[in-house]
Order: C-alpha cells, then sequence, then structure tokens
C-alpha cells in the first residue's frame, strides 16, 4: 500500500505543480536564471532575485524562500538557506536547489559578510535544499559539506540524480546546468562539530521526515535549523519518512533549550510554531487512529481531518495532501497493529 501512496503522491506532486506553475513566456535568460557577472568582484549576481537574509540571531541570518512548489519562475527556489559566522568564516546550511539558485544565494551571503565559506550542512536527501552545493563548491573548492551518513548512501545509490531530473521536469528546463555535488563528510545524532568558536550539534532521531533527517543546533546562538522535520505555513510532504517517527522527534528536539527554531521552509519561529506544526501531525495520525478503531475505510480519515485540522486549511497545499496524508497515516497505523 506504502508504494501506491507514493505513486499517488508523486502524481499529485506533479498536477499541483503543473497547475501552480507561471506561464513560461519570458526571455530566455530570465527562464534558465542565467546570471549577470559584476565587473568589479566577478560575483554572479540574478538582479531580479528578491530574496536577502535576515538576521535571526547575533551571528545567525536566514532566507525565508517562496512557499509554492518548484517552477519556472522561482527556478526551483523554496527553502530556507541559513548562515551562520564564526570566527573561522561562514557556514551555510541548504544553499537552495540548482546551481542557479545557489549562486543567487552565493551573492546575497556576500552582502552580508565577505568572510570566506569553510563549511556547508545539508538537512536531508530533498534536492530543493541542496542541489545549490555546486555553487557553493565551484566559489570554495576545499569547503567541507556535511550530511547524514544515509543522506550520502542515498545519492551514491542514485537519489541526487532522479532529484537533478525531477527539477528540470518541474522547472521546465531552468534548473539545466546542475550537477550533484554531495555531502563529503558524514555525521551522526548528538555529534558535535566545532568551527571556530561556535559548535554545531546534530539531532537524528530516526525516520521522521526521511530517513537521512539532520537538525543542526547552532549551540551558542541558541538556534536550532529544523530542516523539513518542520515546516510552517505549508502541509508537508510525509511520504519520504512516517508519522510518529516525525512526532516523535520534533517532541525530542522541543526538549532543548532553544529559542529560535528555523523550518526548512516557511517564517522562522519560536517553541510555538513548532508545537503547532506538530500538532497537524498529530491530528492526522490521530484521526487514522479513530478510523481503525471503528473499522472504518482509510478513505474517511479525510472526513474527520478536515474538521480536526481546519485551522490549517490556509496553509500551502493543505486541499491536495490531506487525503493522501491520511491514507498514509492509516496505513502506518494499520501496519503498527500487525
Amino acid at each position: 500500500m506504502k508504494t501506491q501512496i507514493n505513486s499517488i503522491f508523486t502524481l499529485l506532486f506533479l498536477t499541483l505543480l503543473a497547475s501552480c506553475s507561471p506561464s513560461t513566456n519570458e526571455s530566455e535568460n530570465s527562464k534558465t536564471g542565467a546570471a549577470s557577472e559584476t565587473a568589479s568582484d566577478n560575483e554572479f549576481v540574478n538582479a531580479a532575485f528578491p530574496y536577502k537574509f535576515e538576521k535571526v540571531a547575533d551571528n545567525t541570518w536566514i532566507m525565508h524562500g517562496p512557499r509554492e512548489l518548484p517552477n519556472p519562475e522561482n527556478r526551483g527556489f523554496m527553502n530556507n538557506p541559513g548562515i551562520v559566522l564564526t570566527t573561522a568564516g561562514i557556514v551555510v546550511i541548504d544553499p537552495g536547489s540548482t546551481v542557479h539558485v545557489g549562486n543567487d544565494v552565493l551573492a546575497e551571503i556576500r552582502q552580508v559578510s565577505e568572510q570566506p565559506i569553510v563549511a556547508v550542512f545539508n538537512t536531508h536527501i530533498h534536492g530543493d535544499h541542496w542541489l545549490g552545493n555546486q555553487a557553493i563548491r565551484a566559489a570554495y573548492p576545499d569547503v567541507k559539506i556535511y550530511g547524514h551518513e544515509k543522506m550520502i548512501s542515498s545519492v551514491e545509490a542514485g537519489e541526487g540524480e532522479r532529484w537533478l531530473q525531477t527539477m528540470s521536469t518541474l522547472t521546465e528546463g531552468a534548473s539545466d546546468g546542475t550537477v550533484v555535488i554531495a555531502p563529503d563528510n558524514a555525521v551522526i545524532n548528538d555529534e558535535m562539530i566545532t568551527i571556530g568558536e561556535t559548535n554545531f550539534k546534530i539531532h537524528n532521531y530516526g525516520v521522521a521526515h526521511t530517513k537521512t533527517d539532520i537538525m543542526i543546533e547552532v549551540v551558542e546562538e541558541s538556534v536550532i535549523f529544523l530542516g523539513d522535520n518542520v515546516l510552517a505555513l505549508r502541509i508537508p510532504r510525509t511520504s519520504d519518512g512516517t508519522f510518529m517517527g516525525n512526532i516523535n522527534s520534533v517532541n525530542t528536539i522541543l526538549e532543548s533549550s532553544a529559542q529560535v527554531y528555523v523550518p526548512g521552509h516557511g517564517p522562522t519561529g519560536d517553541r510555538a510554531m513548532v508545537e503547532k506544526y506538530v500538532n497537524y501531525l498529530s491530528l492526522i495520525y490521530e484521526a487514522a487512529q479513530q478510523v481503525f478503531r471503528d473499522d472504518l475505510d482509510s478513505s474517511d480519515v479525510i472526513a474527520i481531518t478536515k474538521v480536526t485540522t481546519k485551522e490549517y486549511k490556509d496553509w500551502y497545499g493543505y486541499d491536495e495532501l490531506l487525503g493522501p496524508q491520511g491514507a498514509q497515516a492509516y496505513s502506518e497505523v494499520e501496519a503498527a497493529e500487525f
């Protein structure tokens, strides 16, 4: 059943994109994300790129990307790249979805600081977060790129190439030119990576949003980068993970003393933002449990969740994903009983 759910989600994902994608009647340079090269410093800059970094802690900035799905206009950009300034240089978290977006992010980083980039963290396997590695590695060939060991093995097994094809399809070729640059430094749960005088603590509690997730706590900044284990104002893609795994991971990270929480998509917030997200996941799973107990069909989950989750109805993707998520949650409840 899970294979069927994944197939259904893929079709919905492509259908939703088609309905959201803008007209491609634009200049070829705009469509392909071609950048202009400044004469002064040889940086690649897209003058039309509207996203800037916002300071959320003493040495931490976030660029809050668009919440819609990858399309020709956004060239695949949809996540929240982050930067942390350390005494050794800049650390980047999730530099974006394509080489073109990565170059735009890099140009905006240089508006914050001229320090070199010394490290990159990738939160999970979904390419909208990390295919921008290419731009960072081109500018800084010796940069260390960190990711979960299962992310690295997934890329080696071909997942990176599949994401390249997905991005090319969804952006109608606007992402073309991007190549796979995977993490080359594996990390595990509870590992502490010290860069300059700043400590980056890795959190991984098993399968959550995916099997490859890491959450990155910047200890001195009291900031946690959550990856797609938490989203804000956007309904998550859940088909590569599990509801209870995601719920348990988020509840565990809430035991920290962090003050600032950075979701993979949507506005940065505090504990209340994280709790609101995990409440959504819990409501879906609880509805599936009720339907299973009452010996009803999995399709009945949506009737309950349309009522219990109505406060989330304005979140991006709600109408399209509520049904498939109910079916997935029911499948997980059923599997847990046997």
